[in-house]
């Protein structure tokens, strides 16, 4: 059985992912000449997950086949969210190669709480309505206007949550080495913590 490694990389287009594989040896190489060169007219990859598992081209076959209507084209370009191809990647047997040392299985469990929590968040239930306009916990001058039952209007682009949160801490250098959030525990309504509010 040849191993090798599947990787996840985030572009410079929020929702669009890049799936690849590369023999392990030559993992830090491709990564870095993504990032500095891009791939397939996209710019501004960042390496996101990367796992090392047995029969390396099989698998990564298969995600190229069950996200295929996600598919850019001919591309390894997927619309997609990005912690759902991880969870996916998570429960593969293997050694999480990016980012270092990380428990797979610690990591398969928070990532599945997240997402469960916060598909459970909806701005109606709190009595949140649109047009209302949400804090940011870490930096109150950051805002976002409430759209939706679960979407937020951010610098004139649509965003749930999570992948809202992701990209400020990324833009701030602060991302966690996970890279998963529960997008509303960092924000909040009137001085109130979202995930603090009591459903109306």
């Amino acid at each position: 059985m040849s191993k090798g490694v599947i990787y996840i990389m985030t572009t410079a287009v929020t929702g669009l992912i890049k799936i690849g594989k590369t023999q392990t040896k030559n993992f830090q190489e491709r990564m870095r000449f993504l990032e500095a060169n891009g791939y397939y007219n996209t710019v501004g990859l960042r390496r996101f997950f990367a796992i090392e598992v047995e029969d390396y081209d099989d698998k990564e076959g298969l995600l190229q086949e069950v996200f295929s209507k996600h598919r850019v084209e001919e591309s390894e370009l997927f619309a997609l969210d990005k912690d759902l191809v991880k969870r996916l990647l998570l429960s593969f047997e293997g050694k999480v190669v990016f980012p270092e040392n990380v428990d797979r299985e610690k990591e398969f469990d928070e990532v599945t709480v997240a997402k469960k929590q916060d598909a459970l968040f909806t701005f109606y239930r709190k009595g949140i309505k649109n047009g209302d306009i949400i804090h940011f916990i870490d930096d109150d001058s950051i805002t976002a206007k409430v759209i939706g039952d679960r979407k937020v209007e951010y610098e004139g682009q649509e965003y749930l949550l999570s992948p809202l949160t992701y990209k400020i801490y990324e833009e701030r250098g602060h991302l966690r080495d996970s890279g998963s959030y529960q997008g509303a525990r960092h924000w909040s309504y009137e001085g109130v913590r979202l995930t603090k509010m009591k459903d109306v």
